[in-house]
């Protein structure tokens, strides 16, 4: 037996046959229908799916810019999102006249539109970018936004032209390249090569008698670590020249020596998990150092039964002070050996954990990475070797010798010493990097001259101007990122970085800073802090609307902590992407949860 369907009522059957009168007879209608279809949405959900999957896969096997400048800002991509707008917006003028129950789900196609809308517009007019700023600095209203453009000066006028332009995703070859017109002449620059990571070379060469310096060309190397540098100093009117050493130490060729601190002496200890410590060294400090039987932490005990607890990973190869001492944990091996006289490692597990501990009495100072500082004097390298201000080691080194950092297994050689020296730098394509690296990239270009004669190529680093020269022609060129110039001005009061009790682990990091209205001249002072961004204006319009710039602590310089770089976020979409998204979950909502009440026969 088949159960009876009762048949439509009257209302529903006479509402079927004015859609259906009305598609007949007006061809806006028709069309509305089409555009409306569930046919037409299943085609452009699932296109933009798939684009999104495309988007997905490329993003992690390249990069986000990449991503972004094939789909997610490609006209087509945007072109798809409008129509689906315009389907969900058909979709709901199919059902009109709307009814009781059509409210949630017109609030919800509705929220959607609104949605998509904010979204494009945060992504066609917003920017996001990076300010570093430093305590005592000038205010600045610039920031660095992550889009590449190239400069261009014409030669017939003082202006300087922008344009969008990014060499990796315009996959610049000799049989690909990019011409740009220079503005107001008849000549071209020609871009046709990127490097993702271009590298700058500095020499050492000879100069003329009274038009450089002393200098020496240093190599220095690791076995441990698989790692060289060269590293030329040059001593130019009798200012030093100091290099930072990978942000763990810093080398400085000086005028002269003379007058320096002499060598401190220290305790050496070399401390075992499982073994007695063996104690060294011209003085007794009476400071014990202490090592985890899993080698993971260190403690170090003063004479009066105080002490502290570090990771080991956080202070091997670094200098600290801890009871009225500075401390330098200069080596750690998991499975301790001797080999052929030479302390080793016979595996990477702990099973007979071992620290080199050297520990020196004296003044404490705030700066404790180790410092090599030599200088030239009667045709020979001169030099000492300190931490925190005291010296452990010094010396002299010929030309072709070495000298043993006691930095790990740092070693430096000279390979050349010059009485008068100059230096030179050249920027070339480095080699390729690991994935996940970033490095800095730059383009190849070079100019032409309307007759078609062409100049030398040369390679141009991001956030660099260089002059182009083909004849008689000249052309400053650049290529980098596009700075933003904000209506307002910022300015670093203080930077703070709390650390976890007992370690030198950051806890939180505090940038205190001073905006300034450049229109009225009013300033307001703003705290951004670890996941809570400060805000400009920050009224409560501006947080309303979504007009605000929002500025987040995004790199902080372990070396210089008046030092901070901020993200800066601006999204003029915000508001149109959370009206819509509240509609949406309020008609889906109504679709469920709320049913109209039937009316009374």
């Amino acid at each position: 037996m088949t159960a009876d369907v009762p048949p439509a009522s009257d209302a529903a059957r006479l509402r079927r046959e004015m859609m259906a009168d009305r598609q007949r007879r007006s061809t806006v209608w028709r069309v509305i229908h089409i555009l409306g279809s569930l046919k037409f949405a299943v085609i452009l959900l699932g296109a933009i799916a798939l684009a999104c999957a495309v988007a997905t896969f490329t993003e992690s096997g390249f990069n986000t810019r990449i991503a972004q400048a094939y789909i997610y800002k490609s006209p087509w991509f945007l072109f798809g999102l409008i129509l689906l707008c315009i389907n969900l917006f058909a979709v709901t003028l199919t059902r009109w006249p709307w009814q009781q129950k059509h409210i949630g789900f017109v609030v919800t196609h509705y929220g959607i539109i609104t949605l998509l809308a904010g979204a494009m517009i945060g992504l066609h007019t917003g920017f996001e970018g990076n300010v570093t700023l430093k305590k005592g600095a000038a205010p600045v209203n610039r920031v660095t936004t992550s889009q590449s453009v190239i400069w261009m000066e014409s030669p017939s006028q003082d202006g300087v032209y922008i344009m969008p332009f990014d060499g990796e995703t315009a996959r610049l070859s000799p049989d690909r390249p990019k011409t740009f017109l220079v503005p107001d002449t008849a000549l071209k620059v020609v871009a046709d090569d990127f490097s993702p990571n271009m590298v700058r070379e500095e020499k050492l060469v000879a100069a003329s008698e009274g038009t450089g310096g002393v200098g020496v060309q240093l190599h220095f190397a690791s076995r441990m670590m698989g790692q060289s540098l060269e590293m030329p100093l040059v001593v130019q009117a009798g200012r030093a020249d100091e290099r930072d050493f990978f942000g763990l130490a810093r080398v400085s060729l000086v005028p002269t020596l003379a007058g320096e601190a002499t060598e401190i002496p220290r305790e050496t200890q070399m401390v075992f998990a499982k073994f007695a410590p063996v104690v060294t060294g011209p003085i007794k400090t009476g400071i014990g150092v202490r090592l985890s039987p899993d080698g993971k932490t260190v403690t170090v005990v003063a004479p009066d039964g105080t002490g502290a607890t570090y990771a080991r990973e956080e202070i091997v190869g670094q200098a600290f002070h801890e009871a009225g001492a500075l401390i330098s944990v200069e080596r750690y091996w998991p499975d301790f050996a001797m080999q052929n006289g030479q302390p080793t490692s016979r595996s990477d597990q702990p099973n007979n954990p071992a620290l080199l501990v050297r520990i020196a009495k004296g003044a404490e100072t705030a700066d404790t990475k180790p410092l090599f500082k030599a200088a030239i004097e009667d045709g020979v390298l001169k030099y000492q070797l300190s931490r925190g201000g005291q010296v452990y080691a010094s010396g002299q080194a010929a030309k072709g010798e070495t000298i043993p950092l006691r930095w790990a297994d740092w070693q430096a050689q000279v390979e050349e010493i010059l009485p008068q020296a100059q230096m030179t730098s050249t920027v070339k394509p480095g080699p390729e990097l690991p994935k996940g690296v970033q490095g800095i990239p730059g383009i190849r270009a070079h100019l032409v001259n309307p007759d078609g004669s062409r100049g030398a190529d040369v390679w141009i680093e991001s956030g660099e101007v260089t002059a182009l020269a083909a004849g008689t022609s000249t052309v400053r060129f650049g290529y980098g990122l596009r700075p933003q110039t904000l209506p307002f001005t910022l300015q670093l009061v203080n930077f703070e970085v709390p650390r976890d009790e007992g370690t030198e682990t950051p806890s939180d990091f505090r940038a205190t800073i001073e905006f300034r209205d450049l229109q009225n001249g009013a300033t307001k002072t703003g705290v951004a802090r670890m996941n809570y961004p400060a805000s400009f204006p920050g009224t409560l319009w501006a947080n309303l609307t979504g007009i605000n710039y929002k500025f987040s602590q995004a790199q902080w310089n372990p070396r210089d902590l008046d030092e901070t770089t901020l993200q800066v976020l601006y999204d003029p979409g915000w508001l149109l992407k959370w009206i819509g998204s509240l509609a949406i979950c309020i008609g889906i909502g109504i679709m469920f949860y709320w049913k109209p009440k039937k009316a009374s026969a």
